[in-house]
């Protein structure tokens, strides 16, 4: 049973609407078993009595209270503060206890699979079409669950299109200088056995604006570009490119799109029939809190149809179903698909949009600290629509080891060095809190004099 409530809430962020409307999904039994909403709401709540409307709206997302009691949902250590889930994000407890619950579940009660279905979901056997994960992926992301595979990464995910697609001698790539390894050396490995070119245009970096970095990969496309493959979000600075502006274009010419979405997923909305892409790979574990070991890949039915599989199995051929194709890759880690079930609902429940506005006040909050010290250099761009909650910055003659490991030393904080140059990559979510971002502006003011 499901109940629908509609929450107006009056902003005080600068980028939100005056009145914003959240739709906000409520799974009665979920969210006051695993999400805890007697907590958050304050009040005892006996027998999973249904939540009425009024309590629900006085749950202000603008209310540092509302967010501590969401920290609560998640296992941090307390005398810690995790900067770093572009890297590894953090789990919320409900993720953790339906992986536990699964593996204990296969530890002891196998004998009770008895072989005859594998599409009932038990999450044992290495051929399900996980239909249910499929479509709340889907519906994260705009897709049709039929053109969703579940994939173990990013990294997983581009190489089955890379490796997939069919290339000539002479056919170029085109992607970014600052693109991950994880999402350009599927493109390499191309380049070395099939003769494609991998070509690579530099954009700058802090990116000044949106126009700037779109016309810099516009006038790099050429009439040999056959693929243009760009991160959504670029790793190591947060900026977020003109995607949509750039594959419009790209369709005019007949060129392949895919995204590299490992920054994205969970951080800001993802639309993939808006933004226009024909291939879109994610994955769970960073922004949204699903465990490791879980990723998608998106490609338009079109080019799926089309696309080798990496790994074969029995249906590897069966096209009733193309995403099922790439999703079925043997025997692996089950209770991780309970864990990235759980992670979804938890996100859909809390409200993305919450999620996504959340992420991006306390990122801007940083970065607004930040850029009034004035021997500190922010490398994410000033342009703050390019930027949601990954900043990316140092102190003058300071290298990011340094500024990491002041970080932990002097107050147990754990954002990621990102090299001599570029200092750290800090990144906020929503188990953060205005009081950690303060302190680590406090703690920057003080090394910078």
């Amino acid at each position: 049973m499901f109940r629908f409530g509609v929450l107006n809430v009056k902003s005080k962020f600068s980028y939100l609407s005056s009145n914003q409307k959240i739709c906000f999904m409520l799974s009665r039994r979920h969210w006051l078993k695993s999400f805890g909403l007697s907590a958050l709401l304050g009040s005892t709540l006996s027998g999973f009595a249904e939540p009425t409307v009024a309590p629900l709206n006085s749950l202000n997302p603008d209310d540092p209270d509302f967010w501590k009691k969401v920290r609560d949902q998640f296992s941090l250590d307390r005398d810690k503060v995790f900067f770093n889930p572009g890297t590894v994000g953090a789990m919320p407890k409900v993720v953790v206890d339906k992986m536990t619950e699964h593996l204990k579940y296969i530890a002891s009660g196998v004998a009770d699979w008895a072989y005859k279905d594998d599409n009932k979901e038990e999450y044992i056997s290495g051929y399900n079409n996980l239909m249910s994960i499929r479509k709340k992926v889907g519906q994260l992301i705009n897709a049709d669950a039929l053109e969703i595979a579940m994939t173990d990464n990013v990294t997983n995910g581009m190489s089955y299109i890379a490796n997939g697609i069919t290339l000539q001698p002479g056919d170029e790539i085109l992607t970014t200088d600052q693109e991950h390894g994880g999402g350009q050396s599927s493109w390499k490995l191309k380049e070395k056995r099939f003769g494609a070119v991998f070509k690579t245009v530099a954009i700058g970096k802090p990116i000044t604006n949106t126009a700037e970095v779109y016309d810099k990969i516009l006038k790099a496309i050429t009439p040999k570009t056959k693929v243009l493959m760009l991160s959504h979000m670029i790793s190591g600075s947060g900026a977020i490119l003109p995607v949509k502006e750039l594959c419009a274009e790209a369709k005019k010419r007949g060129i392949f799109t895919v995204l590299d979405g490992a920054q994205t997923i969970g951080q800001i909305k993802v639309d993939v029939k808006d933004i226009g892409c024909d291939a879109y790979v994610g994955c769970f574990h960073k922004w949204m809190g699903a465990p490791a070991g879980t990723g998608f890949m998106f490609v338009k039915n079109e080019y799926l149809k089309n696309l080798w599989t990496s790994v074969s199995s029995y249906r590897w051929d069966d096209h009733a179903d193309e995403g099922f194709r790439f999703t079925q890759r043997g025997t692996g880690n089950f209770p991780i698909l309970k864990g990235l079930n759980a992670a979804l609902d938890f996100h859909f429940e809390l409200g993305p949009d919450r999620v996504y506005d959340r992420i991006k006040f306390l990122g801007n909050r940083l970065r607004t600290g930040l850029r009034a010290l004035p021997k500190v250099k922010v490398f994410s761009p000033p342009e703050e629509s390019m930027c949601a909650g990954i900043t990316v910055y140092n102190i003058d003659g300071w290298t990011g080891t340094k500024l990491q490991d002041n970080y932990w030393e002097k107050a147990k904080m754990r954002p990621r060095s990102q090299g001599d140059v570029y200092g750290v990559r800090h990144c906020t979510h929503i188990f953060n809190s205005e009081e950690e971002i303060d302190k680590a502006i406090s703690l920057v003011k003080e090394w910078s004099k």
